[in-house]
């Protein structure tokens, strides 16, 4: 699935990464300057870094209710244990999936997925109980969002 090889970083590193989770638009020339680097170093930094996969894109966080998505799901799926990794596939492609996570305990599978109204949620439950590979679902309802970014603090 994921390669779970450890990157070691140093400061220069983790300062670049910092900046980068802050504004990925920053320009290299100026934070170059900030950090008392050279450009070239953290170009080069930055291309160590997602050749090794630390950096995996560069991409806009966005406030998705503003676009109509206003419903969150947690979806739970037992799945037939012989197509778990076939099932975690097609269904991290659908588009409304943001999030596919493999998991212990009852279930398999934990999906978070973002929906423009109930119908569509319904829609793509329905789908997902036709699928032979799915032995049943839970779903949860997100009320209210308290905290939703894909950044942690790197220490």
């Amino acid at each position: 699935m994921s390669d779970r090889k450890r990157v070691e970083i140093d400061t220069v590193d983790r300062k670049l990464l910092i900046e980068l989770l802050k504004d990925s638009r920053v320009s290299l020339r100026k934070l170059a300057e900030e950090m008392n680097v050279s450009p070239a170093t953290l170009h080069n930094r930055l291309f160590r870094l997602v050749q090794e996969g630390v950096i995996k894109g560069f991409t806009a966080l966005i406030d998705y209710s503003k676009l109509g998505y206003t419903l969150t799901s947690i979806i739970m799926a037992k799945v037939d244990g012989k197509h778990l990794v076939e099932f975690e596939r097609e269904i991290a492609n659908l588009d409304n999936v943001i999030g596919v996570y493999d998991i212990v305990g009852e279930y398999d599978v934990a999906v978070i997925a973002k929906f423009r109204s109930v119908e569509d949620l319904d829609n793509f439950l329905k789908s997902l109980l036709k699928n032979p590979k799915v032995e049943r679902t839970h779903t949860s309802i997100v009320l209210n969002v308290v905290k939703e970014d894909p950044r942690i603090k790197i220490v």
